[in-house]
């Protein structure tokens, strides 16, 4: 399955506009280490409960990130195209990793 993949300019874009959400499915020492302000925590060791678990808003996107793309990609695999009540699921490019690249903010510890 091919997983859709989103820049973190459209991604940051998005989120400004509340038309997005972004799941973090790092793991708990990367998460108190460093995160993304406003992102749910979902880690991937957990699934699939974790995002079973999860509440996710009708009519938004949502973008699943971890450190570079590649565990966030496996979850979006999971997932599938679009969430249980038909939002997107797409798969952060680069992870938390190119959004501190980009100059965006990240909460330390």
């Amino acid at each position: 399955m091919t997983v859709s993949a989103i820049t973190v300019q459209d991604a940051k874009a998005l989120l400004d506009a509340d038309e997005a959400i972004m799941i973090d499915v790092r793991e708990q020492d990367e998460w108190d280490a460093a995160r993304i302000g406003g992102t749910i925590f979902a880690p991937l060791s957990q699934m699939p409960q974790a995002w079973d678990a999860l509440d996710l808003p009708q009519g938004k996107t949502v973008i699943v990130q971890c450190k570079s793309g590649g565990r966030s990609g496996r979850v979006c695999e999971f997932v599938g195209p679009s969430a249980k009540d038909g939002q997107p699921v797409v798969n952060l490019a680069g992870g938390i990793l190119a959004w501190a690249e980009a100059g965006y903010p990240i909460i330390q510890g």
